[in-house]
Order: structure tokens, then C-alpha cells, then sequence
């Protein structure tokens, strides 16, 4: 009879453990505004250079909106006053397992990509944008060598799908501003996988050189075939730029 016991609670906990729902997590990002304020489902948040990521996240329906300040006094940007404008506004769906992140554009436009969250470790730096100092220090964030990204593992790994990039170019392309851009750039391919193509496509939306280098630099760590990264010092022009990036590779 204990036996019997010890059975049907084994499977009344395996049952209960089923029907939790995979956590989801969720990134917003703003780009081009300052005193940003940012709510999801009435809750608000403040993140650190305009960008929060909300672990654990109840799959399902979310209201997102985003209020700048005109001015710069963020004591009074929740406050129905001129101060306050609203920037977007829009109700998001969260896949259960999923990664869901929101970038938006000066304009209040916005793109949204997803991915499925696994278990390894690469992953979850999703989580740690922003959060491990890495956009704090120029030197950490492209020469950082801490093992992560050094295994030259190319499995379970894919590019953004064409149709992502086609929309993250777009973004990129009402970009302006070339800082705003670049800022806009490496947030993507912090983000996310792309081909050694891929970067050189978006290397080629920037006129300045220095923007060039610095973002071949930084998309090199999440490019899924670091082998054919020569492709992208066609998208260089100097010779002395060529041989920066050919001395970043070696030493990363």
C-alpha cells in the first residue's frame, strides 16, 4: 500500500510539474530618445541606457508603452503635464520558452524578433545585456575573452532569417543620424547570429570608416562563421583599417 502511495505522488508531482508553463523573458530597447520611461502591464520600469530585460515573464498578452521627456526632468515625465510624451504604445504576445525583443526607433517605430530560449550558456546572454558592464567599457566589450565565444562552435547556431534582416536593415536605413545608427547596428548584433555577409551588408550602410571598423569589431563575437569573416574587409576601404580588424580577429 506505501508503495502504491509513493507511486501516485510521483505522478501526481510529474503532472503538476507539466502543467507549469515555460517562463518567458522580455527585452524592450529605445533608441534616440532620452528620460525614457518604459511600462508593461502597468508596471514601470526604468532600464539603464534606455533598455530593460524582465526574466521569468508570464507567457502570454503584454501592453508595452513608452513615455521620453521633453525636457530633462524625470521627476515629472509620469505626470500628465507637457513633460510627458508617449512614444509607443502597443500590445505585444509572448510565446511561452520564448525570447521576445522589442527595438524601437526614434520614431516610435519597432522591431520585434524572437528566439527560443534553451538551456546553454550562450543563450542566456540575452540576460546579461546590460547587466555585466560589457556596454559600460569599450575594451571589455570587444576584446573581453572569457571563454564564451572562443569555442568556434557553429552548431545549434542560425543567422536572423532573411526577413529579419530585411527589417533590422530598413530600421537601420531611416537611421540619419550615423551614431544612432551604429548604436542601433550593434544592439542588433548583440542581440543576435548573423553570417559573416550579413555583417557586411550592414557595414555598408555606414559612409564613415571608423563606424565600418568599430562595428566589424563588435559583430565578430556572434558571427556563426568566423571562418569567412574575410569577406567582410571588401566593406573596408583603407588598407590601415583592414589591418586593425585582421589584428582584433588574432587576438580575440
Amino acid at each position: 500500500m506505501k508503495t502504491i502511495s509513493t507511486l501516485f505522488m510521483a505522478i501526481f508531482i510529474s503532472l503538476a510539474s507539466f502543467a507549469i508553463p515555460a517562463q518567458s523573458k522580455l527585452s524592450i530597447t529605445v533608441v534616440g530618445h532620452r528620460n525614457i520611461q518604459i511600462m508593461v502591464d502597468n508596471n514601470r520600469y526604468e532600464g539603464q541606457e534606455n533598455s530593460i530585460v524582465l526574466n521569468n515573464l508570464q507567457p502570454g498578452s503584454h501592453t508595452v508603452r513608452v513615455y521620453s521627456s521633453r525636457k530633462d526632468q524625470r521627476r515629472s515625465i509620469w505626470g500628465k503635464g507637457n513633460n510627458t510624451q508617449l512614444i509607443y504604445s502597443s500590445t505585444v504576445y509572448v510565446r511561452p520558452g520564448y525570447f521576445t525583443g522589442i527595438t524601437i526607433d526614434r520614431y516610435g517605430r519597432a522591431l520585434v524578433d524572437e528566439r527560443a530560449i534553451r538551456s546553454n550558456r550562450r543563450n542566456d546572454d540575452w540576460d546579461d545585456y546590460k547587466n555585466d558592464g560589457r556596454n559600460n567599457d569599450r575594451n571589455d566589450r570587444y576584446d573581453g575573452r572569457d571563454g564564451r565565444y572562443n569555442d568556434q562552435n557553429e552548431y545549434n547556431r542560425r543567422p536572423v532569417s532573411e526577413q529579419s534582416f530585411t527589417s533590422m536593415v530598413q530600421i537601420l536605413r531611416r537611421e540619419y543620424s550615423e551614431n544612432s545608427r551604429l548604436v542601433l547596428a550593434k544592439q542588433m548584433a548583440e542581440r543576435n547570429y548573423f553570417s559573416a555577409e550579413q555583417v557586411k551588408y550592414m557595414m555598408q550602410l555606414f559612409s564613415f570608416e571608423n563606424n565600418k571598423l568599430e562595428l566589424a569589431k563588435f559583430a565578430y563575437r556572434n558571427t556563426i562563421d568566423q571562418k569567412n569573416y574575410f569577406v567582410v574587409y571588401d566593406a573596408l576601404t583603407y588598407s590601415s583599417s583592414k589591418e586593425q580588424l585582421a589584428d582584433f580577429i588574432r587576438r580575440f
